[in-house]
């Protein structure tokens, strides 16, 4: 029986995917208390057993969808009779009043016009409230993560409060695919890309806000304090979820699976398929990764994310591969060997005629870009915007081909990831 003195956190896992997995490899190794719901289980009220909803990076719009009015209600109902809600990033867009939101505060976003839409890496934050709980231990100007942040856009600024803003990027980051640097000049490219890109552009803006709903608090971040290896955030991250849940929030977990753990052939003859299965996978997977790399349209930034050229998609291949890096490292867990090998034979089928597509529409990306920048979502080339459309959809976000794969690769994953959360 878990003690009443520890705080429970519910991870929301529906739309998230490479953010769902950051959050529940940091929750797990900072032995947080956690336990993953769905849409479905808050259908069925299970936030009544959690002191606190944290909903992690992803499209709000896809988030909302897989919601629909029923668990939207119900997140309202959870803050409204004293429950907490903590959102980064995707999480935080969840929560404000415009049409992918669920409007917990009196606050919407920017619109893209406005905003800085592809900052990624370091940034200094100034405290606005420095002697808030989050902040105990934790100096002002420090730098922490935001990957491709909104921007928040204050309706009612008397019932919001911020609680800190954002000051100037570290040299390293990115704006799009443009390293933040003193030689940088940022009007031009600017006029070259038609997009804002200047990182001075956010200074002063708001970062972090917090606010009420009925009883509950809601606290919004487009900083990533879970971003993997960064010490002090994860500092905050702990002080923001013991400020929210007025409690410790750290109790023992059963011991997660290390990556050293590697599937072995040497047992049954299920066990042998699975492990094929499991190994071509992510075999294929790498293979578009390297391809990618040896094209020159992206670099590993760091252990778990690419830098992509402007003009492709990045963020979604490396997605894909790191869902299926995760699901080869925890199929010899389960034991339902035979089940698991149909579902891994229909993904492998489905799965490799996309990595062959993604490679041709790489290589049509890539002459286009010898023409000079071109969009990540339109085109003019026909061939380019089919392969796009039938990939990915027409969305900003994210649909067709790929939608439906890492929606069949979470559906595996996501039963592996509760039995050992």
């Amino acid at each position: 029986m878990e003690s009443p003195n520890i705080g429970k956190i519910a991870l929301f896992w529906d739309e998230s995917f490479l953010w769902g997995l950051i959050a529940y490899d940091v929750f797990t190794l900072l032995s947080i208390n956690f336990g993953i719901v769905t849409s479905t289980d808050i259908h069925e009220g299970a936030l009544e057993t959690y002191d606190v909803l944290f909903v992690p990076g992803g499209w709000a719009s896809n988030k909302i969808r897989a919601l629909g009015e029923r668990g939207k209600e119900n997140i309202r109902r959870f803050v409204e009779n004293g429950g907490n809600y903590l959102g980064f990033c995707g999480g935080a867009g969840l929560a404000l009043a415009h049409k992918d939101g669920i409007s917990l505060v009196p606050v919407t976003r920017k619109p893209t016009t406005e905003r800085v839409p592809s900052f990624s890496g370091k940034i200094r934050l100034n405290q606005s409230d420095p002697g808030h709980p989050m902040w105990e231990g934790i100096k002002d100007k420090e730098a922490f993560h935001a990957w491709w942040p909104g921007q928040f856009s204050i309706i009612e600024h008397g019932k919001v409060k911020v609680l800190a803003t954002y000051d100037v990027p570290e040299d390293g980051s990115y704006v799009a695919d443009l390293p933040v640097g003193p030689m940088i000049d940022w009007a031009r490219w600017e006029q070259s890309y038609n997009t804002n890109l200047n990182p001075k552009r956010v200074k002063g803006e708001p970062a972090i806000i917090e606010t009420n709903f009925g009883k509950g608090k809601v606290f919004l971040s487009y900083l990533h304090f879970e971003t993997p290896g960064d010490v002090l955030g994860h500092k905050v991250l702990l002080n923001i979820f013991e400020y929210l849940a007025g409690k410790g929030v750290q109790a023992g977990h059963k011991p997660r699976l290390k990556s050293t753990q590697l599937i072995t052939a040497d047992g049954s003859e299920a066990d042998k398929e699975l492990a094929e299965l499991t190994g071509d996978l992510e075999a294929a997977a790498s293979s578009l990764i390297s391809f990618g790399e040896s094209n020159f349209l992206w670099h590993w930034r760091n252990p778990w994310i690419i830098q992509w050229r402007r003009g492709v998609r990045g963020i979604e291949y490396c997605t894909i591969y790191s869902l299926l890096k995760r699901l080869s490292l925890l199929a010899p867990q389960i034991s339902d060997d035979i089940g698991l090998i149909g579902q891994l034979t229909d993904l492998k089928e489905f799965c490799f005629p996309f990595f062959e597509k993604a490679k041709q529409l790489l290589m049509l990306e890539r002459f286009a870009m010898n023409r000079g920048p071109i969009s990540p979502l339109k085109s003019d080339d026909e061939n380019i915007q089919r392969m796009r459309d039938e990939l990915f959809s027409n969305s900003k976000s994210f649909g067709g081909y790929f939608k439906q794969i890492i929606d069949t690769i979470d559906a595996i994953l996501l039963p592996m990831l509760k039995a050992h959360s």
